[in-house]
This record gives structure tokens, C-alpha cells and sequence, in this order.
């Protein structure tokens, strides 16, 4: 059972204010704030809320859509809360029996993962999050009870796609706003100094690569963005003299490779 001090750390790590959090739980702001002071909490609420911390620490989305939300449909806000436990679920199961057994390529630019004859769609949700369209396999016909363990390993393979994804497009606008603040400072080239106005030209030639950085951030937050569009851009940095502290082009590679 779910003390108030637990639950109480679970608004704190979704950053939820009392009044979103009763609208995503479907009670009132005085039976949550009852909750918060002992008062037993519901396993239905329980099991959401741990369901949501746990998407939220894989970096994956949970809440459900802004229009959702805005209209208070209460309906579409408790389909998404038995979405996101069922995913929860089957991330578990999968994680329980070692992890995914077969090496599946996932395309978020597709919408498809494939792994030798199987091929799963995706569908995109409007909360940011997705749901499994269809599955089909190229040697003998789909039998959906018979494959559910390729289909779930599936599944886990596209959520590790969708964090990775969320998370590089952080990682790119930091890059951006570095380069940026600190566009006066590059690397020079020979023993002649720059003169006021090729300092200038230099300058805005980084800051111009820092909003095509800041460009990519936005598709690369959807997979797709490549890595490969990153590097590029980083090269002509470099070409300017111009050096990213290492942490964040790290950050850009474990959120992108």
C-alpha cells in the first residue's frame, strides 16, 4: 500500500501541482489533499501513479494529450491511464525474461520496427506516446497469440527508440545555446589577427550554425533526425574554430547513436 509520504514524492518527481493531478486521477483537489494527509489511497490511483513515474523515469511520455486535458474528458483521460499501466506492464515482462531476445531495427521516421520476417507498426498518440498498429510477418502467417513475445520485444525496442529520441532533443538545444553564448570564442588560425569585421563574419557564421543545430532539435525529438545531421553541422564548426564542451556532444551521442 502506497503511504501519503510515497505518493507525496510521486507528485514531487512528475512535477504535478495538486489540481492536474486530481484531473489525471479523476477525483476531486479535497479527496487528493486527503490522500496527502493519510488518508488510504485507491489501488486504481496507486497503480497509475507508479505507472507514470515509471514512464517518466524511461524518459517516456505518460501524461495524456493537451486536449484531453483542456476539455476535462475524463473518458480519453482514463483510456490513457489504462494505456500507460498496460505499457508499463509489458516493459516489465519483457525486462523479467532478460530483456529482448532478437536485435529489432526500429525507424520512428516509418513508424515500423522489422526483425528478419516481422515487421510491427506504430501508431503515434497525441499525448507523444505510442500505440502498436499492426503486425505482419513475410514466411508464415501472423499468428498474434503464438508471437506475442516477438511483438512485445517489439514494443520495448520502439519505447527504447521513443526515450532515446525525447531526450535528443534536449541535447541539441543545449548545444545550440552553448554555441551561441559563447559564438566570440573560437580558434585562430595562423600568426595574422582577425580584423573587427572578419571577426564579426565568423561570428554569425557559428551563431547561423547554431540555429541549424537548434533546427534539427524539433525532428530529431520524433526520430527524424539522424546523428549523421549532427555530425555535419559539428564539422562546420570546427571548420570555424569553434568547440563544443565535450559533455554536451556526449550527450547528443548516447541520446542519438
Amino acid at each position: 500500500m502506497m503511504t501519503a509520504q510515497e505518493f507525496s514524492g510521486h507528485l514531487s518527481a512528475l512535477r504535478l501541482p495538486i489540481s492536474e493531478a486530481s484531473q489525471l486521477l479523476g477525483v476531486s483537489d479535497r479527496t487528493l489533499r486527503r490522500w496527502l494527509e493519510g488518508e488510504e489511497i485507491p489501488g486504481p490511483a496507486e497503480a497509475a501513479l507508479r505507472a507514470w513515474t515509471q514512464l517518466n523515469a524511461r524518459n517516456l511520455p505518460w501524461k495524456p494529450d493537451a486536449i484531453s486535458v483542456f476539455d476535462d474528458d475524463q473518458d480519453q483521460i482514463e483510456r490513457h491511464r489504462r494505456h500507460t499501466q498496460e505499457m508499463v506492464a509489458l516493459l516489465h515482462r519483457v525486462e523479467a525474461r532478460g530483456g529482448p531476445k532478437n536485435p529489432w531495427t526500429v525507424d520512428l521516421s516509418k513508424n515500423t520496427a522489422t526483425f528478419g520476417p516481422f515487421e510491427v507498426g506504430l501508431y503515434r498518440l497525441q499525448s507523444g506516446g505510442f500505440s502498436l498498429s499492426n503486425y505482419r510477418r513475410a514466411d508464415i502467417a501472423p499468428d498474434i497469440t503464438r508471437d506475442m513475445p516477438f511483438i512485445e520485444d517489439a514494443a520495448y525496442c520502439i519505447s527504447k527508440a521513443f526515450g532515446k529520441a525525447r531526450a535528443s532533443g534536449p541535447a541539441l538545444i543545449a548545444v545550440a545555446e552553448y554555441t551561441r553564448q559563447h559564438s566570440s570564442i573560437f580558434a585562430r588560425s595562423g600568426p595574422k589577427l582577425l580584423s573587427a569585421a572578419e571577426t564579426n563574419r565568423r561570428r554569425r557564421e557559428i551563431e547561423a550554425l547554431a540555429d541549424k543545430i537548434d533546427a534539427i532539435a524539433g525532428p530529431a525529438s520524433e526520430g527524424r533526425a539522424t546523428y549523421a545531421q549532427f555530425e555535419a553541422l559539428l564539422s562546420e564548426l570546427h571548420k570555424n574554430g569553434f568547440f563544443p564542451e565535450i559533455s554536451l556532444i556526449s550527450a547528443v551521442a548516447h541520446a542519438m547513436v
